[in-house]
């Protein structure tokens, strides 16, 4: 395992500590744990190759996964172009977008125009979540970051647009809290009555050791809370809620 210096050493502890916290997300997290652990010998090696990555992902989601999708992953199905369908934006099922999406994220994705502001300015790929940063005032900023769900960089968005029909007068977007706001004061969900569409929100403000793809996974409650008011996410998470 890589020291400080392993760009996935802080999702791991996150992992672990929300895993401690929350029962109800300890099998999700348990497996971002095990993949994590792959993306750091990934980049500890240096490598670029999707191939060489996915039978360790296998490995790793076969040992540490749900009986279901640890018998799904044995037969990935042609993994070339899979990738290929999910870098043009294209949809895929569950268990392949699992592969694909677990096998990219410690390489490199390569540049590609954005269609709009509402897609990663470096990708094109869309939304994961947004995040607010510490020490931002809502009464006074009105922009927010968007987390992309291909390679994680992030970019500028208006706090009052939607980011995915883009629907920007404040009479179309509303806010559903999960119903014990206590569990996690620092998540929301942002969601638009437009096209109800929504992602999760991370205030870094309320919680500054939050690791905002790592949060989002054990945000579980949330996610169930907005389908229960027939709101469907941007993007399903890494591990496809």
């Amino acid at each position: 395992m890589a020291g400080e210096r392993d760009p996935w050493a802080a999702h791991r502890r996150r992992a672990g500590a929300l895993r401690a916290r929350y029962g109800f997300a300890a099998e999700v997290l348990r497996l971002y744990i095990a993949v994590a652990e792959v993306w750091a010998y990934t980049w500890e090696r240096g490598e670029t190759d999707a191939g060489k990555v996915l039978p360790r992902i296998v490995d790793a989601t076969v040992a540490s996964g749900p009986r279901f999708l640890a018998e799904a992953v044995r037969e990935p199905g042609d993994m070339d172009e899979a990738i290929s369908v999910w870098l043009a934006g294209g949809d895929l099922p569950p268990v392949q977008r699992y592969l694909v999406r677990t096998c990219l994220k410690p390489l490199p994705i390569p540049a590609a125009e954005p269609a709009d502001e509402r897609h990663c300015q470096h990708c094109g790929g869309p939304p994961q979540l947004s995040v607010r940063p510490p020490g931002g005032d809502p009464l006074v900023s009105e922009r927010r970051r968007l987390v992309c769900a291909r390679c994680s960089q992030t970019w500028d968005y208006s706090r009052t647009a939607c980011p995915s029909c883009g629907e920007s007068q404040g009479a179309q977007r509303t806010l559903y809290a999960e119903e014990s706001g206590d569990r996690f004061p620092h998540l929301r969900i942002d969601a638009c009555r437009s096209c109800r569409h929504y992602l999760i929100d991370v205030d870094l403000g309320r919680d500054r050791d939050a690791v905002p793809d790592v949060d989002e996974l054990a945000a579980v409650p949330l996610d169930l809370y907005a389908a229960d008011h027939g709101l469907t996410k941007i993007t399903p998470n890494i591990m496809g809620f």
